[in-house]
């Protein structure tokens, strides 16, 4: 299931270029608004309910900042999928009573409107983009690297002789998990996925600060177009997760 946003804030309004954790804020506070018991879960189970939510799309003139991305409108759009319709739900609800209360970068929330966006009727073989970034790590790679955030369509420096088949896998891997999640069953039939190289695009984010040393933990997510093959329950799951 997934939910087209429209927000105005206060005019102008910055997207920032690090936007992901001002905007994971601002929705698990709408949440917040609209059903405490499920941002609480959201927020302490790592394994449960989740979300997951596009860039900022601006929408009329804008200007490129030092920090940002100015919108003189003050509007924006973003999608925001959820296998859990009660996320998504709370979230339309803590929008509508949080305006004015809610922000992001200083600039309050005036008014949100909210439409649910039809899903394609097949899902095989039909060509599709990231929704937000990926980020595929692996906590153990070879040759005495601590941890390695892996390209789709490999990297010069790669510990692994071939990361885009790692990649697949390790996504494969986390796909059937969602799968479980969302059906209770497990996941044993095929998926491919293929990624076309010349979309692909990186991104380094920072997405944790470490209290006592006040660093920033980095990873680098990438942004593609790519097709899958699959059995049709799978792939809805995966367009929920984050496919345009």
């Amino acid at each position: 299931m997934r939910l087209e946003l429209l927000l105005h804030f206060e005019e102008p309004f910055l997207i920032p270029y690090n936007y992901p954790r001002p905007l994971y804020s601002l929705i698990v506070h709408a949440i917040e608004l609209g059903d405490p018991l499920i941002a609480k879960r959201i927020h302490n189970n790592r394994r449960d309910i989740k979300f997951v939510a596009s860039r900022l799309l601006p929408l009329g003139k804008t200007k490129a900042s030092k920090n940002g991305l100015l919108v003189e409108s003050g509007r924006v759009k973003l999608f925001v999928g959820s296998a859990a319709w009660p996320v998504l739900e709370a979230l339309v609800n803590g929008l509508a009573t949080g305006a004015g209360r809610l922000s992001l970068g200083r600039r309050k929330l005036l008014w949100a409107e909210a439409r649910p966006k039809k899903a394609p009727a097949r899902f095989s073989g039909k060509r599709f983009r990231t929704l937000s970034p990926v980020n595929v790590y692996h906590n153990s790679p070879p040759n005495g690297f601590r941890s390695w955030d892996l390209s789709p369509v490999g990297q010069p420096n790669s510990p692994f002789d071939d990361e885009p088949t790692v990649w697949r896998e390790l996504v494969f891997e986390n796909l059937k998990s969602k799968y479980l999640m969302v059906y209770g069953e497990p996941y044993d039939g095929d998926f491919d996925i293929e990624v076309f190289p010349k979309s692909v695009r990186s991104k380094m984010f920072r997405i944790k600060r470490d209290d006592k040393t006040g660093k920033y933990t980095k990873v680098r997510a990438w942004h593609f177009e790519f097709r899958m093959r699959g059995d049709e329950e799978l792939l809805r799951v995966v367009w929920t997760w984050g496919l345009e």
